[in-house]
């Protein structure tokens, strides 16, 4: 059995005993998103998601269908919704692990940064009269390729100007 459906297994077992609690409807339109869920690798978007869906799902489910589930997914601690830049973002964790996240401020992109360092001490931290259940550290900046494409903007702007003083 593989890894992606060892996850799914324990996610969706402990989905359908949230829902007794809940009292909701198990339908097939959750349990295949989830299924999805637990496939897709990092962080990922509402969009992200709706195209995998297209693409791997057995059958079509809307916009709305994919919000509602991540809120019950959510709720039931399977996915972590990270409200970030422009848009949420949202990440399979049915077994809670300590992160760090790197967060472009200019085009929103998201990733994890695998730092066994930071997430040991993540891991690590203790805080009076709270209890930390999910330690999530969040790095904002700009990425690689918006750096780069700051910088020909920015060569671009100093070639136009030295050209109008001559």
């Amino acid at each position: 059995m593989s890894e992606n459906t060892e996850l799914y297994n324990l996610a969706a077992q402990r989905l359908t005993e949230f829902m007794k609690g809940k009292i909701t409807r198990k339908t097939p339109e959750r349990f295949e998103i989830l299924r999805v869920v637990c496939q897709t690798q990092g962080i990922f978007s509402i969009d992200e998601l709706q195209e995998e869906m297209e693409k791997k799902a057995k059958f079509q489910v809307s916009r709305v269908t994919l919000f509602n589930t991540l809120k019950l997914l959510e709720e039931a601690k399977l996915v972590i919704k990270h409200t970030l830049s422009r848009a949420a973002h949202y990440e399979c964790c049915v077994t809670p692990h300590p992160m760090v996240c790197l967060v472009c401020e200019q085009c929103g992109s998201v990733r994890k940064l695998e730092s066994s360092k930071i997430e040991n001490w993540l891991s690590e931290q203790k805080c009076k009269h709270f209890i930390i259940s999910q330690p999530v550290l969040y790095f904002h900046g700009l990425c690689r390729s918006c750096m780069v494409k700051n910088s020909i903007k920015k060569r671009k702007a100093n070639s136009k100007t030295k050209i109008q003083k001559k």
